[in-house]
């Protein structure tokens, strides 16, 4: 079954959060290869919710030190960060 994780960001200043989109629509596609979804909504001038689909819970733990090395690397530019996971009901994406 699918498996979801979704993190929403509050970034330190406006540019933080330009930094982190740009940097994250570069390179997430490839760090986090194994995901079947990844999204990147500017909710905001200093928010952002990020989410990711993996095809199970294993890929998505296989992510897991990619995303905490990313999360310390970006550790001064974001100033808070709520993270839920959980099992995929539906993923419908109309192309």
């Amino acid at each position: 079954m699918n498996y979801a994780c979704i993190n929403t960001l509050t970034f330190s200043s406006e540019e933080s959060g330009d930094t982190i989109q740009a940097q994250y629509a570069k390179t997430a596609p490839t760090e986090f290869n194994e995901a079947s979804l990844l999204t990147f909504v500017r909710t905001g001038p200093l928010t952002a919710s990020l989410t990711s689909i993996y095809p199970d819970k294993e890929a998505f733990d296989r992510s897991a030190p990619i995303r905490k090395e990313r999360m310390k690397a970006n550790k001064d530019l974001i100033s808070g960060v709520y993270v839920s996971e959980g099992s995929v009901a539906l993923m419908h994406v109309r192309a």
